[in-house]
């Protein structure tokens, strides 16, 4: 996606990032109306409730989004990919505070510092420096935590299509206040003459359609395993996207301090991701043999009681005699 947006405001010189979040946001509405009126699924409803549930999750969405097309549009891809890769580290620190599931380790502590540090590396070497787009990338970084976190917590009773569309119906009109009131970019795509090239329409169809795709991937990787795994299965998929952002579009000023900073941010963010899949594959292991103990002594458990009961019978039986002279009565009866 990184990609195609950059594509769309470099190479097309579409510079509307907010009515690019906003085509996004409605694509997926609409999607889901026509699915519903085919018959291929069902339209899930928001209630008052859902409204108010998920709107603190629906603001900092549209924040995160808006500011990372932002910051995309004025830094070079491979420099944004690196920023954006800090989302798993506060991710991690937040998710002690907000959820109070996890406490920091050393070796994940180590990670965390390492990817940031990468990071600030990286930055010092880039000789086209854009302060205003390193803040504004930073920024988009804490809203996204926080958005991935709060939806987590927010949804636990939903479906992941439910979290979708809920969370998209909130976030239009979010985004459309922001359209409206505080940029003037309607009129730039109204006075925008680009609409008659083959490539504006292919970049700006692939930016609506994978943008939609890529909002549905993330609620569903979140539904299914958790905001801090959502953020760090992308750091893999950054490898790819930093080695060819160095040379496409604006290309990158290669020296030793992007070299360094970018090495030690992928470093840190695979064994980052390392160290919490082994961790949450040895929860899973421990939680199914305590399950398995747990039948074992309920088994043995029974088993012991029918052998005391069989043994008290045995020792006693005018028990037997009793039995057999109630059931004659009955039969008789």
């Amino acid at each position: 996606m990184a990609f195609l947006n950059k594509a769309l405001f470099e190479i097309s010189n579409f510079q509307n990032s907010l009515f690019v979040v906003f085509i996004q946001l409605l694509f997926i509405i609409l999607s889901f109306q026509i699915l519903g009126y085919i018959h291929v699924m069902h339209i899930p409803v928001m209630t008052k409730n859902d409204f108010y549930t998920f709107l603190v999750p629906s603001i900092f969405y549209s924040l995160s989004t808006i500011l990372s097309l932002q910051a995309l549009m004025k830094l070079n891809v491979a420099i944004y990919v690196v920023i954006k890769r800090c989302t798993p580290a506060l991710t991690f620190l937040l998710q002690s505070i907000i959820l109070k599931k996890k406490k920091l380790d050393l070796k994940t502590g180590l990670c965390v510092l390492a990817m940031t540090s990468g990071a600030v590396i990286t930055s010092i070497g880039d000789l086209t420096f854009h302060l205003e787009s390193y803040i504004i990338g930073s920024l988009s970084v804490i809203f996204q935590s926080i958005y991935l976190l709060t939806v987590q917590r927010c949804s636990e009773q939903k479906t992941s299509s439910e979290v979708l569309y809920i969370n998209s119906l909130v976030s239009l009109p979010i985004v459309s206040i922001i359209l409206l009131i505080f940029s003037d970019e309607l009129s730039n795509v109204q006075s925008y003459n680009g609409y008659k090239t083959f490539s504006f329409w292919l970049y700006f169809l692939s930016s609506t359609f994978g943008g939609g795709l890529l909002n549905g991937a993330t609620f569903w990787c979140i539904m299914k395993n958790s905001a801090l795994t959502t953020s760090v299965i992308g750091v893999l998929k950054s490898i790819l996207q930093v080695f060819f952002g160095l040379f496409v579009f604006d290309r990158l000023s290669i020296n030793t301090n992007t070299i360094i900073g970018i090495v030690l941010s992928l470093l840190a963010g695979t064994m980052f991701s390392y160290f919490e899949y082994t961790s949450k594959h040895k929860k899973s292991l421990t939680s199914t043999n305590h399950i398995d103990y747990e039948q074992q002594n309920h088994q043995s458990t029974n088993l012991s009681f029918d052998t005391q009961e069989i043994a008290t019978n045995s020792e006693n039986p005018s028990v037997y005699v009793a039995d057999e002279t109630r059931l004659r009565q009955t039969s008789i009866h």
